[in-house]
């Protein structure tokens, strides 16, 4: 399997229309983790590979870079008289306390 850059991963979720809270919800890889693979930390390219499989599977199809051009992203979602950007039933995310500033 051909892992896709940290960019994008995040242009599949950010075209899935998914925060990272709710992908956090959706596939349990850590919010923090999610900041990583998206920034292009190392160490973490099971959770890469992971969120590329749980955008697969929700109707990204990532295109591999040609002779002639970069990476692609289709999203097969977006079919149709029904355009949504997916169709996963929706999740609760976690409510993160918001630190004030001086806090």
């Amino acid at each position: 399997m051909l892992v896709v850059p940290a960019i994008i991963l995040k242009l599949a979720r950010e075209f899935l229309g998914l925060s990272q809270d709710e992908v956090e919800a959706h596939t349990h890889v850590s919010r923090s983790t999610i900041q990583r693979v998206e920034r292009g930390r190392g160490g973490v390219l099971n959770s890469a590979v992971e969120l590329q499989k749980f955008y697969q599977n929700s109707g990204i199809e990532f295109l591999p870079p040609t002779n002639a051009a970069g990476w692609g992203l289709v999203n097969n979602n977006a079919v149709g008289d029904d355009f949504r950007l997916n169709k996963l039933e929706s999740v609760m995310v976690r409510n993160r306390s918001v630190r004030k500033q001086g806090e």
